[in-house]
């Protein structure tokens, strides 16, 4: 049996006033729960490291880190002890040890009721709001509220249980009925399993359907585009007069489409990025380091702006923006997109600036060097990937452009 590591939660971690700090450690199905007796606010206590921020407001919490530290270890070597002497640990013998051993003011947290699965979610999303991304919990929310109306309109029981295949199958036929589209059906059912998976993890959820290759999230491939070279270029070179906010955005969109930086990274270029012909940055999405060479038409933009890159707007207004500049530019190739929505397949033709996005720079950049013949390894390296299927996904070149790349090659000119 592997040692279990104890994490440190705060009892009320949305309060303003100092709150308990509680000792959870989970192994082989059960769990402890345990006060520590110390308490600490909520804005001194860091999330990830589950510990409390020492700064000169606050050099007090050193010896509150100092004793959730001797918990930690008090806990891990009692439990090894019992497995050196054949003793199976459980939280009965665990918890007395440990209250025994620290022989402080520690109180035992009796386990709460296991709550529903309508209970536990919103309890999961509040802990995702310090971890994880903000559209993360927006697309969680939504997720939540749709599972929540779908179990008003069924009158099932609204837990752990209740999410079987079956259940799955209404609940997607039951957002056909609102008109999304496939791949928010897919992004919903995601949802489901990551909350399912973290209940079991926690010990609340002993139902397993939701781990079956019948509950899988349903998927198409959608139909995005990239903008060639010659595009680009074009975009450049179009006259957007004394328009400041879409000079702005043509700008930065060329950047992503010289660089495959995504918009979190190229809106928050600073002159300290740059470095003789490079820019070096740590992507904000993944945290990986880039260094990408600049190009002429990026140190044109760079120069510009004297390398002071101005306010961006945000991505919604950006990409609208987006729109109209490529309109201006004339980019009216024709791509017919085909879909399903509501549960019904539809053919669609847009103009190519129709379809225009910010993340259409970063796919653009990555089509353009494939077309170029740089090694795939290379393009890796300045666009952040580690897995080369999500990298193989950006890729956007038709029969025509993939047969011209390849013609390049000796192999097809014998």
């Amino acid at each position: 049996m592997v040692v279990p590591e104890p994490r440190f939660y705060l009892k009320n971690p949305k309060s303003t006033e100092p709150t308990l700090i509680s000792l959870q450690a989970k192994f082989n199905g059960e769990r402890v729960f345990m006060s520590t007796g110390d308490k600490v606010n909520p804005s001194e206590w860091d999330f990830i490291k589950q510990r409390a921020i020492v700064s000169k407001k606050n050099p007090g919490n050193s010896d509150i880190n100092m004793w959730l530290d001797k918990i930690a270890a008090d806990f891990k070597a009692l439990f090894r002890n019992l497995l050196i002497d054949g003793v199976v640990p459980t939280e009965e013998v665990l918890t007395k040890a440990l209250r025994e051993k620290l022989n402080r003011n520690v109180s035992v947290t009796e386990p709460k009721e296991k709550p529903t699965l309508l209970k536990f979610i919103p309890q999961y999303i509040e802990e995702c709001r310090v971890l994880k991304s903000a559209n993360t919990v927006k697309s969680y929310v939504s997720t939540y509220k749709h599972m929540e109306d779908y179990f008003k309109m069924t009158g099932g029981a609204a837990d752990f249980d209740s999410i079987t295949i079956e259940w799955r199958n209404g609940f997607i036929k039951y957002l056909q009925t609102l008109g999304v589209g496939r791949n928010t059906e897919g992004k919903h059912i995601k949802n489901v399993k990551v909350f399912m998976n973290e209940a079991t993890e926690r010990g609340l959820n002993t139902n397993l359907m939701f781990r079956s290759k019948s509950f899988s999230k349903p998927h198409e491939d959608t139909t995005k585009i990239f903008l060639t070279m010659g595009e680009i270029e074009k975009l450049a070179k179009v006259d957007l007069g004394d328009d400041k906010l879409k000079n702005i955005v043509r700008d930065y969109f060329i950047i992503s489409c010289l660089t495959s930086l995504r918009y979190s990274d190229f809106v928050n270029i600073r002159p300290e990025h740059i470095k003789e012909n490079n820019i070096h940055m740590i992507t904000r999405k993944t945290g990986e380091p880039v260094i990408i060479p600049i190009s002429l038409l990026v140190r044109g933009i760079l120069e510009k702006y004297n390398y002071n890159l101005p306010k961006a707007p945000c991505n919604q207004v950006f990409n609208r923006v987006l729109k109209d500049v490529g309109k201006i530019a004339e980019l009216d190739e024709q791509i017919t997109v085909t879909k399903t929505k509501g549960g019904v397949k539809q053919t669609i033709i847009y103009k190519k600036y129709q379809l225009l996005t910010a993340h259409t720079g970063r796919r653009s950049m990555i089509s353009n060097c494939i077309l170029e013949g740089i090694p795939t390894p290379s393009i890796m390296l300045i666009s952040a990937h580690k897995s080369l299927k999500v990298f193989q996904g950006y890729v956007r070149l038709n029969q025509v452009q993939n047969a011209e790349a390849l013609s390049q090659y000796n192999i097809f000119n014998k």
